[in-house]
């Protein structure tokens, strides 16, 4: 069952196989297939994102919804019931197969692929390379040298910080757990791996085989959080620009307080953001989470945790003085959420007005912004890179003045001596001015980059700050205990010898 954001790879198998690819849909899109083939007239009830998936749509097994919409459909008279269900928090026993349910791994899975990109002896294979399912061996091609493969040292890093402790991450689970993650960055190059995808691979080796977590890990990745883990992580940007909208139309109390102490909410939600909340909240808010997140099928289960937890923490938020308080309370709140019934609740009923249509239509907004800024970076490296440093040039041109400055033509004239007008001490001169003009167009290269990079750094230092003033404070009270006590030594002695 394929959830209602897969457009891109729908259905692999069918894809390859050649036929036209469509996705499982949803219960909603079942709903809304089902009445356009009555006619076109059924098509106009619907908004415009329900049209554009039952077009995708097919009639299937599948189990994922969307919250926004119709709740009154008589194809599935259960979904509500379901809905209550999953967001009441699923079964521990039927996680790992409600799970491959929601993100449709039975649809996705083609036989031999997970094993075909393990297979070293072979370059990066694309789905298209295999036909009706099967690996197709090319026995007559002749082998290629495995290609290198940067991510592989980051993965080794990265497998003894996943849960480490748990025993079904141990020796052979491990193994699996790097199996998976070359599998996937194989898969998807584009993204490779980065950091993160550790938790979200381990966590599905907690719940289901390591095949089906695979195609699970495919899904989330590939469909759900399409875009935020490419190496310009452009969807991430956008949703973060999206969440400071709605918290200023939310909170703006909040937003307000944030601004005059000069901190971005988004510094905190961002790695929330990335991580799926994994090591963000207690492990049992976290699995309740992305039973929504899965069952949903898009990452609005995101925004409402998040404003759920500005919801509940608002309060403390605004009583902070300065931006270290600030981030180091919302950081240690978010840990301590341990109810997770409370948090899912605020989420869901609290925010059930945040719907996918609205943050979609706020995404299109700011998605220009992002990428006519990363544009603007990426020209403004290549201007960095291109141009050498001032100190680098002068050292340069100490050392061998052909390198850096032009060569001019002399003629001699009948003494032997040099009649150019434009002599070496004229050439030093033009190429001095010249490097004080790059310096100063280097210096005015990247300037917004250097003030956020100065405002994590203030926020760091902060922090350290208010660290030092507990530890402080720790120390004066272990002091003034200590004092207390040797009074209260002293004060037994002298009664003692007043006695003796």
């Amino acid at each position: 069952m394929m959830s209602s954001r897969v457009v891109k790879r729908n259905d692999t198998a069918n894809a390859i196989s050649g036929e036209v690819a469509t996705p499982l849909a949803s219960i909603e899109e079942d709903r809304a297939v089902e009445e356009t083939h009555e006619g076109n007239s059924a098509e106009e009830s619907y908004d415009a994102e329900k049209v554009d998936r039952s077009q995708d749509g097919a009639p299937g097994d599948s189990t994922s919804v969307t919250l926004e919409g119709d709740n009154g459909g008589s194809y599935f008279p259960w979904r509500e019931e379901l809905e209550s269900l999953v967001r009441g928090g699923v079964p521990i026993a039927l996680r790992g197969e409600m799970w491959q349910a929601f993100v449709g791994v039975g649809a996705r899975k083609i036989t031999g692929y997970y094993n075909k990109l393990l297979d070293e002896r072979t370059d990066v294979l694309d789905e298209k390379d295999l036909k009706d399912q099967v690996v197709n061996e090319q026995k007559s091609s002749p082998k290629k040298d495995p290609k290198p493969e940067k991510w592989k040292g980051q993965i080794e890093k990265d497998l003894p910080r996943t849960f480490p402790g748990h025993p079904a991450l141990d020796e052979d689970g491990r193994n699996a757990l790097r199996r998976l993650l070359t599998a996937y960055a194989r898969h998807n190059p584009s993204v490779g791996y980065c950091q993160a995808m550790n938790f979200f691979a381990g966590l599905f080796l907690l719940f289901m085989p390591e095949e089906n977590a695979f195609w699970a890990l495919v899904g989330v990745i590939d469909e759900y959080f399409e875009g935020y883990y490419t190496e310009e992580m452009i969807e991430s940007q956008v949703d973060q620009l999206v969440l400071e909208d709605v918290v200023r139309e939310r909170f703006p109390k909040l937003a307000k307080h944030t601004d005059i102490l000069g901190v971005q909410v988004t510094w905190v939600t961002g790695p929330w953001f990335l991580s799926i909340f994994i090591n963000m909240l207690p492990w049992e808010s976290v699995l309740r989470v992305w039973d929504v997140i899965l069952f949903e099928g898009n990452r609005t289960m995101l925004f409402r945790t998040t404003l759920a937890l500005l919801d509940l923490y608002g309060p403390a938020l605004v009583t902070t003085k300065d931006a270290g308080d600030a981030i180091t309370l919302l950081q240690s709140l978010a840990g301590s959420t341990f109810d997770s019934s409370q948090l899912v609740l605020t989420a869901c009923m609290g925010f059930q007005s945040v719907k996918e249509m609205g943050l979609r239509e706020l995404r299109e907004k700011h998605r220009p912004e992002i990428i006519a800024a990363m544009e603007e970076r990426s020209k403004d490296r290549k201007s960095w890179k291109d141009k050498k440093g001032l100190a680098t040039k002068l050292y340069s041109f100490k050392h061998d003045p052909s390198s850096v400055c032009p060569q001019v033509d002399s003629k001699e004239g009948a003494d032997g001596l040099q009649v150019n007008g434009d002599s070496g001490s004229t050439n030093l001169g033009s190429y001095l001015t010249g490097l004080a003009l790059e310096n100063e167009l280097d210096e005015g290269i990247d300037l917004q980059d250097q003030v956020t990079w100065l405002k994590v750094e203030l926020c760091k230092l902060l922090e350290e700050k208010r660290s030092a003033e507990l530890r402080l404070r720790n120390w004066r009270q272990r002091y003034l205990n200590s004092e207390n006590l040797s009074k209260i030594s002293k004060n037994k002695k002298r009664q003692c010898l007043r006695f003796c």
